[in-house]
């Protein structure tokens, strides 16, 4: 035996005490707890209970083991009344006082927090009511709608019973269960009328197809989609404007909870679950927590002008790069005028940045432009003319680069050889064939 008895039930001693202070600082701060903390006490005191269960078991089979000891083989051992009573004491003691704590913990969650079972079934029960009454002849795609958050209602109810089952007081229990199994029937029922809907909305001439075969056409068009938003800063109030006009006429019932659903659909996953979108009740709370972080307007108006500036000089030879300044210095514009600052980017030393970047045969050519007085060119108006010169020029340099493109390549040094016909070959002859040095007369 590696422990003693006494050591064993000095460690079991050690676990009760633990147990005990745990437990009465629970009976006399439980009231002030938050939902968290108490679920977390109540799991420490578990634990807690189990060491003790178990130091228990390890001094009965201590007891156990060194009756064993003494006894002769073939022996049986027995444990006497005063052990066996210590033990089932320290049993009796450690459930009752567990079941006391989970007691306690039990009607202060249900009573403080409780609600968030309740709600989540009521809004469920309130929606599949509202989704029932929609009359067949209504819209087949916005019912399917419904049907989907309806759907998610009965899920968020699900999960939240199965989080709140444990606490649940014994009389409610069979109701809630009650509840979540009607819904699940209401669900079923309410995905079945999709036939109606269907029926309902299909055009009259298709009823009649025995005796009438003109059939009429019919084309559905995709439903336009909400705008997204990926958390790019410079497209906030632009994606903001667009999400607001397409989604007011899209759904006219006004629904609180359906326009939480489609702007958080408009927002990358990502993006939700870094900033925990899916925790605030509205989207107009969405809505606000997007505009402190991404709606400043001065903080974007300097990030364009920065943007602009940071971009590389161009040369003569790079018509493109021409061309991509010129849609940069546009789209910048385009950007500013969305936040009602377009002074930022007309600023004389933006405007000055903008035309050190210009390459040297365009810069020379807009600087006789400014020195023309018959152009009306002003230190106030020096950037609206920049902008128009600019706009001129663009399509001349996209033309250039489309004509370098076509442009035929050089041949290269190899093209240019003549190509050889003949063989390369020397020819010899002997010296009998050789005639007259003179004439050249082979008989002579």
């Amino acid at each position: 035996m590696a422990e003693t008895i006494e050591q064993l039930k000095s460690e079991r001693t050690v676990a009760k005490r633990s147990f005990t202070r745990l437990r009465n600082n629970i009976i006399r701060t439980h009231d002030s707890m938050s939902e968290d903390q108490l679920r977390d006490s109540f799991s420490k005191i578990t634990i807690a209970a189990e060491k003790v269960m178990e130091t228990n078991d390890e001094v009965m089979a201590g007891v156990i083991e060194e009756e064993e000891a003494k006894l002769d083989e073939g022996g049986s051992v027995k444990l006497t009344e005063q052990q066996s009573a210590d033990i089932a004491k320290t049993i009796s003691e450690g459930n009752q006082k567990l079941k006391e704590v989970e007691k306690l913990h039990g009607k202060a969650l249900w009573t403080k927090f409780g609600d968030e079972l309740r709600t989540a079934v009521e809004l469920a029960e309130a929606e599949a009511d509202r989704v029932g009454r929609v009359h067949t002849d209504s819209n087949l795609d916005a019912y399917e709608f419904r049907l989907t958050h309806l759907k998610t209602l009965v899920v968020s109810a699900k999960k939240a019973h199965c989080k709140w089952q444990q606490w649940v007081p014994v009389e409610d229990q069979r109701e809630f269960r009650g509840q979540l199994k009607e819904l699940e029937h209401q669900s079923t029922r309410l995905v079945s009328r999709k036939a109606d809907f269907i029926m309902a909305n299909l055009p009259e001439n298709t009823t009649n197809t025995a005796s009438n075969h003109n059939f009429t056409p019919t084309i559905k068009l995709k439903p336009t989609a909400l705008p997204r938003f990926s958390g790019y800063k410079r497209d906030f109030h632009r994606w903001r404007r667009d999400w607001e006009s397409l989604q007011k006429p899209g759904e006219v019932t006004g629904s609180k909870e359906v326009k939480k659903i489609q702007l958080l659909d408009s927002l990358d996953d990502e993006f939700k679950k870094d900033f925990r979108l899916t925790t605030y009740n509205t989207a107009d709370d969405i809505l606000r927590v997007l505009e402190n972080r991404y709606g400043n307007r001065t903080a974007i108006a300097i990030e364009i002008v920065e943007d602009l500036q940071k971009m590389p000089s161009v040369k003569s030879s790079q018509p493109w790069k021409i061309v991509e300044l010129i849609q940069a210095v546009e789209k910048a514009l385009g950007d500013l005028s969305d936040l009602g600052d377009t002074g930022a980017i007309k600023n004389p030393l933006v405007t000055k940045s903008i035309e050190s970047k210009l390459p040297e045969s365009l810069k020379k050519e807009w600087l006789v432009y400014v020195a023309d007085p018959n152009n009306g060119v002003t230190p106030d108006k020096r950037f609206d003319h920049l902008l128009a010169f600019l706009q001129k020029q663009e399509a001349i340099y996209v033309e250039l680069e489309q004509l370098r493109d076509e442009e035929p390549s050089k041949p290269s040094w190899r093209d240019n050889r003549i190509e050889q016909k003949s063989a390369r070959t020397k020819s010899t002859k002997s010296a009998d064939d050789q005639g007259c040095v003179v004439c050249g007369d082979a008989k002579h």
